[in-house]
Formats: C-alpha cells, sequence, structure tokens
C-alpha cells in the first residue's frame, strides 16, 4: 500500500487509561499518523479503532443524519408542511419527507450521507488489513487481540448493512438493479469494485461470520456482566481496560442482533427469527438474561430520566454532548422541566397533537412511551406541538446515548418471524409488560401480527432512523403521515452520488 495519511481521534485512554465511559470517548486531540506505523503498537490499533467508532458518532452520521433527522425524514416522520420559512436544516428533511430528491439540498444530504459511511467502512478496512498484514503481533493478549479485528469487521458490516438499506435496490422482488462498491480498500488511491445484489449480500455475511467467529469466547461480555464492565469495582477487574464499557462497542451480541436485522431485512423471516430469539435468551456467565427490555426504571425516574433505553442497548454511541446534538434539533424538554417551552417549528422536529394521538391510537394509557416519550411543547403562539424526549438530557447533566441496536428490536424481529400465532402472542405480552401494559389477547390471525408490527415500529424506534428500512423492505406504498403520496420501487433507491468519497 503506498503511503497514506490519515486522521483519527486518540482518546485519553491513549494517553494514560481511562475510569469512566466519558474518558473512553474523550476524543479530543487530532493527531496525524502514518498508515504503515500506527499498527506497530497496541496503542496504534486502539487509536485507530476509537477513530471509526468516533466517525460513526459524527453529527453527519449517527449523531444525528442516520438516526433524528434524515432518515426518519426518508420515512415521513416527522410534521412539516410548505408554508413556513424553515431553517435549512430543516428545509432539506422538507424534501426528503415529500421524496423531491432533484433538490439541491436533498442531493447535498445523500452525498454527505454515502461519503461518510464509506470514509467510516474504509477506516474499518485499514484496521483489517493491518491484521492480515500480521501486524496483530503487537497486541499482546490473544482475546483482545480478537475483539479488536472481530470489532471491525462487525463495524464494516454495520455499515454495509446501512449502506445497502439506503442506497441499494428494494431486497424483495426488485424490478430496479442497482449495484453498489463492497468496499474493502484501505486508500483513497484505490479504485472501488460495485457488486451486484448478491455479490454484495455475500460479502456482508462473510464479514458477519468472520465478527462473529472472533468475538465469540474472547468478548469480555462472556466473563463479566455488561453492567460489570461499565462499572468496574466491586471486585471485577479487567486487565486490558480497553475491552470495557462493551455496550458502546460492536460486541458479540451486537453483532447477532446486527445478523438478525440483515436477514429481516432479506426476506429470510425464519432465519432472522431464530436468531433474534438467540439475542433474547442469551444469558451472562451467572445465568442472567445480557439485556433486558427497557421499562419504567428507565422511563420513569424522578431525576435524570433515560428516554433512550439505555438498559436494552445491544449497542450504541456514547456522547458527552447529547444536550447540544439533540435539544437545538428536537426540543424534547419536558413541560415539567419547563413549562413555556418554547419548541420552534422553523428549527426543531416535531409533530402535531393529531399525529401523535395517531401515533399512539388504540394503545393502553399505560403506555410508558405515550407518557414519557413525548413532551406537549408549545410554541410562541401557545399552540402546542409535541417534541421527541428520546433524547432529551438536563445541560446540566449533558451525556446520554444514541442506541443503534436494540433488544426491542430484537422481539419485533421474533414476533414477525414467528411460526405460531400462539409465539407471536406470548413474545408481544413479554415486549409489552415492559411497556406496562398487560394483556394476552392481542392478536387473532397472523394477518393481525403484520397489521401491527409498524405501528409498533414508528412508536419504538420513532428518531432512530430505522422506519424508512422497515417501508423499504416491504415496498409501503402509503407512508404513516404522508398518505396522499403513493411510494414506488424508485422512491425507495436514493440516488447514488456522482462520487464515491
Amino acid at each position: 500500500m503506498k503511503k497514506k495519511y490519515i486522521s483519527f481521534l486518540l482518546s485519553a485512554l491513549l494517553l494514560g487509561g481511562f475510569t469512566s465511559c466519558s474518558d473512553w470517548l474523550d476524543v479530543e486531540q487530532n493527531i496525524e499518523k502514518d498508515a504503515e506505523e500506527m499498527f506497530d503498537t497496541y496503542d496504534g490499533f486502539k487509536g485507530a479503532l476509537t477513530g471509526c467508532y468516533s466517525d460513526l458518532a459524527k453529527t453527519d452520521l449517527y449523531g444525528t443524519r442516520m438516526t433524528m433527522s434524515n432518515v426518519d425524514a426518508l420515512a415521513s416522520l416527522w410534521y412539516m408542511d410548505g408554508g413556513i420559512d424553515y431553517r435549512d436544516n430543516i428545509q432539506e428533511n422538507y424534501y426528503l419527507r415529500v421524496h423531491d430528491y432533484s433538490q439541491t439540498m436533498t442531493q447535498d444530504v445523500f452525498q454527505t450521507l454515502y461519503s461518510n459511511l464509506y470514509n467510516a467502512v474504509l477506516e474499518t478496512s485499514m484496521v483489517i488489513k493491518a491484521f492480515r498484514d500480521g501486524k496483530g503481533s503487537s497486541i499482546p493478549d490473544a482475546a483482545s487481540r480478537a475483539v479488536v479485528e472481530g470489532e471491525a469487521y462487525g463495524l464494516r458490516a454495520f455499515l454495509h448493512l446501512d449502506i445497502l438499506r439506503l442506497f441499494g435496490q428494494v431486497p424483495n422482488n426488485a424490478t430496479i438493479q442497482v449495484s453498489l462498491p463492497y468496499s474493502e480498500i484501505t486508500s483513497y488511491e484505490e479504485d472501488l469494485n460495485y457488486c451486484t445484489f448478491d455479490e454484495y449480500v455475500a460479502k456482508l455475511k462473510a464479514d458477519i461470520e468472520q465478527a462473529k467467529a472472533l468475538l465469540k469466547d474472547n468478548d469480555p461480555i462472556f466473563q463479566y456482566t455488561l453492567a460489570e464492565l461499565n462499572e468496574l469495582g466491586d471486585g471485577v477487574s479487567v486487565e486490558d481496560d480497553f475491552m470495557t464499557f462493551r455496550q458502546y462497542r460492536m460486541n458479540y451480541w451486537a453483532v447477532r442482533a446486527l445478523e438478525a436485522r440483515m436477514y429481516m431485512y432479506l426476506g429470510d423471516k425464519t432465519t432472522a427469527h431464530d436468531i433474534a430469539m438467540e439475542v433474547i435468551n442469551a444469558t451472562t456467565v451467572d445465568g442472567d438474561p445480557v439485556v433486558t427490555l427497557s421499562s419504567a426504571t428507565d422511563y420513569g425516574q424522578a431525576t435524570n430520566r433515560r428516554y433512550m433505553s439505555p438498559s436494552e442497548c445491544l449497542f450504541s454511541l456514547y456522547f458527552d454532548n447529547l444536550y447540544d446534538i439533540s435539544v437545538p434539533l428536537l426540543h424534547g424538554i419536558p413541560t415539567s422541566v419547563n413549562s413555556l417551552s418554547g419548541v420552534n417549528r422553523q428549527d426543531n422536529l416535531t409533530l402535531t397533537t393529531s399525529w401523535k394521538a395517531d401515533l399512539f391510537q388504540g394503545c393502553d394509557a399505560n403506555d410508558i412511551r405515550s407518557r414519557f416519550m413525548w413532551a406537549d411543547t408549545r410554541d410562541g403562539q401557545s399552540d402546542v406541538y409535541p417534541s421527541i424526549s428520546k433524547y432529551y438530557v438536563s445541560e446540566e447533566s449533558p451525556a446520554g446515548v444514541i442506541p443503534l441496536l436494540r433488544l426491542s428490536e430484537m422481539y419485533l424481529i421474533a414476533i414477525e418471524g414467528a411460526s405460531t400465532l400462539a409465539e407471536a402472542n406470548t413474545l408481544y405480552s413479554t415486549y409489552m409488560i415492559s411497556k406496562e401494559v398487560s394483556r394476552t389477547d392481542y392478536f387473532k390471525s397472523m394477518d393481525e401480527v403484520m397489521t401491527e408490527l409498524p405501528k409498533e415500529y414508528r412508536r419504538e424506534f420513532f428518531a432512530e432512523g430505522q422506519m424508512f428500512y422497515y417501508y423499504k423492505r416491504n415496498n409501503t406504498r402509503n407512508l404513516w403521515s404522508n398518505e396522499s403520496m403513493t411510494m414506488d420501487e424508485g422512491l425507495y433507491i436514493i440516488p447514488n452520488p456522482d462520487t464515491d468519497f
């Protein structure tokens, strides 16, 4: 490989260890490293892998666009009409909501997403290449070595699945074929090779298999609970502190959840169901569940409410400054915190009261998502525009997480792939109990299951960027809140930019 200089972020971890999640992601110092030398030490591997996670956390990727704003706008989730002079970051979401791909703003969004996704992929591939070149020996512990390599493969697969879900053809019964690069290049000077859909999927599956094999039994998640790895102490000691905070890393169970997501997207519901059930039933060394569904313990705390469901996250991104990211865009400040609220439709993504009512139509009044997840915020004319509190954190305690893979998704995948109505009802009952709704007679037929599932995806994953992909894999014609517009196969295929990066 020719000499190639890349920028990556070295956290305080590399400069002297860390004792908290915040330390692990303290990526303040931007350092130029020679790509041919940085993998000569374990610290170089740590820095490169940390840089991969930092890429994901950018607002141009999962820090905003791929979760809270652009991708959910493609699903027509946010309320916007043409009669308001929106700020640019809101106006672009209006064009996405109405699927006007001819606008310069939307084309700029697609270029931004495409470039940043493939740039992040390139950095994961550099880590993988270093192992192929034999430089992994600079990591003295074999288990740590396998985990670092496994995370890189897992991240590369995670990114490529979202590239496929966004820019690729519809996964089933496609009449429009799209070729995409499954990028394994490690330099911007290399050419990308474009793949057919089947070729792309084969490479995606291969990366997931590699990640699984490397992380299996080597990931500390097999020896400790997530809580122990998140809060060292009380007799818990991990010799390599880079192996802690596994919920914020591509751990083994996150890779399995990613695999279930992939198979469901591809239409193999049976395989997706079986993998999702493995994740649901996964246990720690002590026999307890690896993660459990979030409940009022998260949502309903009097202080430090955690609406983003961190307890059930299989993989999430940690932000020291989530307040600065979410509040200017989503508002979401509960009226109990600020009764005047001051939501501004020029600046904030919101719903209307009728849309919120429709979102939870038919739901039990006790459903904690309805009770805690939305704030009835008012604008300057005292009109109510509900804003989502999922990412609300206080200015005094501004840190929080953005979920990327959650146990709730595994339940919905398992329900959709259930072989019997009884199994679907049992799973849904458990799922709804976590929302503080207790019933046993949910579905009378599997057709009813498929009618209810898109409603659950909307309620559960609002502002997480998942709904568009649900619509796309089902080639849904009429989107919630935008039924006047009929979707077609072409509108589900986001135009590929003219350039690769």
